[in-house]
């Protein structure tokens, strides 16, 4: 059994040597990664105190669509599976969820109620959602070539080409 230790041994101490070692060599997507980088500082260095407005607007669009989902989500959530139990849902008057629990707690006939269809919108969260997700509209909107323009009635929006 010792003998096997020997080579079992020797063939991890040359894979951890020589992992290193083979990790420094320039594979072609890290020498296309480093020209990329080359291009782009060269690019930069004429006006290096400017950021480019392109890649501002690109990165609004993005934060955007990142706020928008985000905003979407937090509104389904709070329509769907984060629900209060402060409220009752739809045209039930105001304390249905919280009878509906007591009596399903008090009596045994009563204990297969669910009551869960009972709870309300959680509209803290629906609320919040939908504002998350008008800001990311508007970082959107400003992070194309577009704007938006609001009236009674209608709202436009207009995308800029530029020749």
């Amino acid at each position: 059994m010792n003998m096997h230790v020997k080579p079992m041994s020797l063939i991890v101490v040359m894979t951890l040597v020589g992992s290193p070692a083979l990790a420094q060599q320039q594979t072609p997507i890290r020498a296309s990664i480093e020209r990329a980088v080359a291009a782009a500082a060269a690019e930069q260095a004429p006006g290096a105190g400017t950021a480019s407005p392109s890649g501002q607007k690109g990165t609004l669009f993005w934060t955007g669509l990142a706020l928008g989902i985000a905003g979407v989500t937090t509104s389904a959530l709070g329509l769907t599976a984060l629900r209060t139990d402060n409220t009752s849902t739809g045209n039930a008057p105001a304390g249905t969820y919280q009878a509906c629990v007591a009596q399903r707690d008090s009596n045994p006939i009563y204990a297969s109620n669910q009551c869960g269809v009972l709870k309300g919108k959680n509209l803290k969260l629906l609320w919040g959602g939908v504002a998350i997700s008008g800001v990311g509209a508007v970082l959107m909107v400003s992070g194309m070539n577009t704007s938006a323009e609001l009236s009674p009635g209608s709202i436009g929006l207009f995308r800029h080409w530029r020749f």
